[in-house]
């Protein structure tokens, strides 16, 4: 698995000028303000591994992937822009550039990396804030269609879906042909000239011996060349026009007859339809629905392509939470399904009732085709034909119509069956009596009827042929389809299985006994068919779901962070790096707390690159992470330079003794006066110092004087050892009042010598607090009830102590 050990960008997006990240295959932690690049390197990532930049691509910026605002607009134009990873495996290292015209190229062309970049477009690689919950409040389809998207199964289900669609499209086909009406034309057309049926050669050849009988020609038909040699010894040139009459008028019976016998089924099939269509017309509020299900989707689109970013809703532009807008509008497009399946069921009817007109239409056009037709003669009989086709075609002029229109009543729009009936009969008749004209020319009797015998003979074994094998095609494809989708539930079952142990892992770790747990990603289905995915969940120990009818929005971004990160671990077996970007801003304290010890103890194995714009976040995490091996990097952004780097600097003591090394006063009286308050804070919980009640925000913004009055306080009472070692007063006077003018605005100015003076004292004070041999304060948790001496971990740090 690829580890990343350096990162170089330049002219891409907010990046400028040249950027490196030295990694060596480490993690690392990234801190900036909005605006200073941290997501232009996200971005970068992105085009690199997957050619295009999701959220940039939209109508107002431009289709081509993303391209349009991929390049720094300040850069030259003979300047490429471009990003270049190099990785552990040498081989992989390449650098992938766009010119001016917006013409990407790579300097690794190579099979092994082309393979690697497929393989790693099916990994779960990114994570910003905006898709954080797209999972999670998906609709019960969309969550399935992720999902065996990120698992691999969209190329199962894709197959599922195609032996489905063949199977239906086979039933479609055997249903509209109506073989059983076809092999009866044929079986009347033999009977009327043999005088019997022939459904194999045996009856065939049994039949059409005793038809020749008249003639002795001295021949036995054993087979079906024999059938050919009597036809051309006993066929007359003569008799062409009567025989091409006689085959004209067979023709119309044949092809009208087998309209007729399908009429019923073409009747039945758009009264059903018609039912359907008046059921959902009645009602003006379905039509209603219907059309804003395409508008309430379009907007969910818009909204999880990130093309509005703010918090507010793009049609009336009130404010509103996008993530509780994107649940709306998925909540609403869920219930407008249901009648969108009403919609796909008549669309389905209206597409199997176009499948039987249209071989009929077919029918008629190859009849039109006959030469007769263009004489006079048959003018009539032409234009009754025609009538035929118009009556068939009605049935389509019909499924156009739209629910604004009224659908033709089954009565006016059927085909006259009469009609038909009368026409097919006229043809019989007559080509009956065309070869009985001839009743004296025996030959030419058994001609005519040998030769058409024989033709209807090979067209019902062309039929049947079709029909068996059509049918056995039907049959494969519904028995695969069953055996299909056994196996694949059985495989989703028990990956579900799995999956959700991870993910219920990773929610419970970071929200620890808030009653939400046993967390599942359980199949939906309908009648037998597999249709979606719920998150399933127990809420103060009943059952629940979905997860946005109880959570709150950070409860929610939890449980969309934790199947990411399940993702990765399932899923993510090319590359052992991910980039979670600014993800934590809805989290409260606690759980951005328990999140980084989630990344620092589960995802130890992996490199991570958090990028984050929140302060106090980046130096929570940093406290967890710093002893873990990973990096620290500040971003910071010129106009002249675009992005930059500089020395990240997470723990505040470190940027007090580096302001102090550098002699540079901007900020550094704030600094101390913030680490006062952090170290105070700490003594204050270990000595169980008290401190007025406030509400928990404020509680969290206690100022250093209100804290060093509190650890006073309580000194005072329980150990004049450590409150004459310590000497808060002597804090409390000058240093503090540096700290807190040094926070403010005014006119007093202070000297580097003045805030040396003020960290040494703050320093004394805390060391008669903190152990550096145990990393530990003093703390009553340690109490030597023997000794009554209050002290660290390790006891090298005591004191007297009154309780």
């Amino acid at each position: 698995m690829a580890k990343i050990k350096s990162i170089n960008i330049s002219g891409i997006r907010g990046i400028k000028d040249p950027l490196t990240l030295d990694l060596d295959k480490k993690s690392v932690l990234v801190y900036g303000d909005n605006g200073t690049g941290k997501s232009s390197v996200t971005d970068a990532f992105e085009w690199f591994f997957f050619d295009h930049i999701e959220h940039l691509s939209n109508e107002e910026i431009g289709r081509r992937k993303g391209r349009d605002a991929l390049r720094n607009i300040f850069i030259p134009d003979r300047e490429d822009g471009y990003i270049e990873l190099q990785f552990d495996d040498n081989k992989l290292d390449t650098k992938k550039s766009i010119d001016s015209s917006l013409k990407p190229s790579s300097t690794n062309t190579s099979d092994e990396f082309n393979e690697f970049i497929v393989a790693a477009q099916s990994e779960n690689l990114i994570l910003r804030y905006r898709d954080l919950v797209q999972f999670i409040i998906a609709g019960k389809t969309d969550k399935l269609n992720e999902l065996q998207r990120i698992i691999g199964f969209s190329e199962v289900a894709n197959i599922r879906s195609l032996l489905k669609k063949n199977a239906g499209r086979i039933a479609r086909t055997i249903k509209a042909a109506n073989y059983d009406n076809l092999k009866s034309i044929q079986q009347s057309k033999i009977i009327e000239n043999l005088g019997q049926p022939a459904y194999d050669d045996e009856q065939l050849f049994e039949g059409a011996n005793k038809l020749i009988e008249p003639l002795e020609l001295g021949i036995e038909i054993k087979s079906r060349k024999d059938i050919n040699t009597v036809l051309k010894k006993i066929q007359t040139k003569e008799d062409t026009a009567l025989l091409e009459q006689i085959n004209f008028f067979t023709r119309i019976w044949e092809a009208l007859s087998e309209v007729e016998g399908n009429i019923e089924n073409i009747h039945e099939s758009y009264k059903a339809y018609h039912t359907a269509f008046k059921e959902l017309q009645k009602d003006p509020e379905k039509i209603k629905k219907l059309q804003l299900l395409a508008l309430l989707k379009e907007g969910h689109t818009v909204l999880k392509n990130d093309v509005v970013q703010d918090d507010y809703c793009p049609l009336c532009l009130q404010e509103k939470s996008k993530v509780q807008l994107l649940q709306e509008l998925t909540s609403r497009i869920e219930e407008l399904e249901q009648l969108a399946e009403e919609k796909q069921k008549l669309d389905e009817q209206g597409e199997e009732l176009e499948d039987l007109v249209r071989p009929n239409i077919n029918t008629i056009d190859s009849l039109l085709k006959e030469k007769l037709f263009k004489q006079d003669e048959f003018a009539k009989l032409k234009e009754q034909v025609e009538d035929i086709k118009k009556s068939l075609s009605a049935f389509n002029d019909e499924l156009k119509k739209d629910f604004s229109k009224t659908l033709g009543e089954p009565s006016k729009v059927e085909i006259d069956k009469k009609k038909i009936a009368k026409l097919v009969k006229y043809a019989h008749d007559t080509a009956k009596s065309l070869k009985e004209s001839q009743a004296a020319n025996i030959k030419f009797q058994i001609y005519t009827k040998l030769l058409q015998a024989s033709n209807a003979y090979i067209e019902y074994q062309r039929i049947e042929k079709e029909q068996e094998i059509l049918t056995k095609q039907q049959f494969t494809f519904e028995a695969l389809y069953e055996d299909f989708i056994k196996r694949q539930e059985e495989a989703l079952n028990v990956f579900l299985s799995m999956f959700s142990k991870d993910i219920n892992d990773y929610y419970t770790t970071m929200n620890p006994n808030e009653k939400v747990e046993d967390i599942k990603l359980v199949p939906l289905k309908k009648n037998d068919e597999l249709v979606g995915i719920t998150i399933e969940y127990s809420f103060f120990d009943e059952t629940r779901t979905p997860p946005i009818a109880y959570l709150s929005e950070s409860h929610i971004n939890c449980l969309g962070l934790s199947f990411f990160l399940a993702s990765v671990k399932a899923f993510n077996k090319v590359n052992e790096f991910f980039i979670l970007d600014d993800v934590i801003s809805s989290f409260d304290r606690s759980h951005r707390y328990r999140f980084a010890q989630l990344l620092a103890s589960k995802f130890s194995d992996y490199q991570v690159l958090l990028l984050t714009h929140e302060k106090e976040f980046f130096e929570l995490v940093w406290s967890e992470v710093k002893s873990k091996g990973w990096l620290l990097k500040n971003f910071k952004w010129t106009k002249e330079q675009g992005t930059g780097i500089e020395k990240g600097l997470a723990d505040i003591k470190e940027r007090v003794k580096t302001k102090l090394a550098d002699k540079n006063t901007d900020g550094l009286g704030n600094d101390i006066r913030v680490y006062t308050e952090k170290v105070m804070k700490r003594v204050a919980l270990e000595v169980e110092a008290k401190v007025a009640y406030r509400n928990n925000d404020v509680n969290e913004k206690r100022m250093a004087p209100e804290l060093l009055d509190a650890v006073q306080s309580k000194l005072s009472k329980s150990s004049k050892e450590l409150k004459d070692a310590a000497d808060i007063p002597k804090i409390k006077g000058m240093p503090m009042f540096v700290g807190n003018t040094t926070s403010h605005h005014n006119e007093f100015q202070e000297s580097i010598e003045d805030l040396d003076a003020m960290w040494e004292d703050v320093k004394k004070t805390i060391h008669c607090f903190y152990c550096p041999d145990c990393d530990k304060f003093v703390s009553l948790k340690f109490y030597d009830t023997v000794e009554k001496k209050i002290r660290c971990g390790c006891a090298k740090l005591k004191y007297d102590w009154k309780k």
